[in-house]
């Protein structure tokens, strides 16, 4: 952080607000800057200290290192001053996928598929209704409100979530959705708000 307020050095885009300069996770360090070899030398600089003081090291074969719009002459030199490998986005990261961007609805092909998995083995056992509707307040609306916790969602994901949970929790007979006996706006309310309405 103390190296962030080089002059040389400049935070990335997305971050000039924030002051984010890094993110830790267990052994895992990710660090943040703008695409120039001025600020990547800063760090290298910083990080060769750390190194120094510590007797700690990076391991260069796990480590990579990600550009957004920087020119290839400029990502040369980069790559030449760190001596790490290029990554490429979506990087899978805690099992999470990571981009640049915004999420896109073939980017929400693991949550879908794991939401139907649990369905799928859900299906052949004989629920109660009421065991249905824990399943699908505990686990999957659990699963939806993990993601969107991290992500914004595409909406024709929640949507299709929303339908999974329906059918599920209603029943499906012969690729149709039974007849709900409430909306389902209602379904997912908190309990508390249940038991003030009963």
């Amino acid at each position: 952080m103390q190296a962030s307020q080089n002059n040389e050095f400049r935070f990335h885009p997305m971050d000039t607000s924030l002051g984010l300069v890094n993110l830790c996770f267990v052994d895992d360090l990710v660090i943040f800057s703008k695409g120039t070899l001025t600020a990547t030398q800063v760090i290298q600089d910083a990080f060769s200290t750390f190194c120094a003081n510590t007797g700690l090291m990076a391991n260069k074969q796990k480590s990579q290192i990600f550009f957004g719009c920087v020119k290839e002459d400029v990502k040369n030199r980069i790559l030449a001053t760190v001596e790490f490998v290029e990554g490429n986005f979506p990087l899978k990261y805690l099992g999470v996928q990571l981009r640049p961007t915004k999420w896109r609805s073939l980017d929400c092909g693991p949550i879908i598929s794991k939401v139907k998995k649990n369905l799928h083995t859900w299906a052949r056992r004989h629920l109660s209704f009421a065991g249905r509707a824990q399943k699908t307040r505990s686990v999957l609306l659990g699963i939806r409100s993990y993601w969107m916790s991290i992500f914004l969602l595409p909406q024709s994901v929640i949507k299709e979530i929303d339908k999974s949970c329906r059918d599920f929790f209603w029943g499906v007979k012969d690729n149709r959705s039974k007849f709900p006996f409430t909306s389902w706006d209602k379904v997912y309310l908190p309990k508390t708000v249940w038991r003030d309405q009963i």
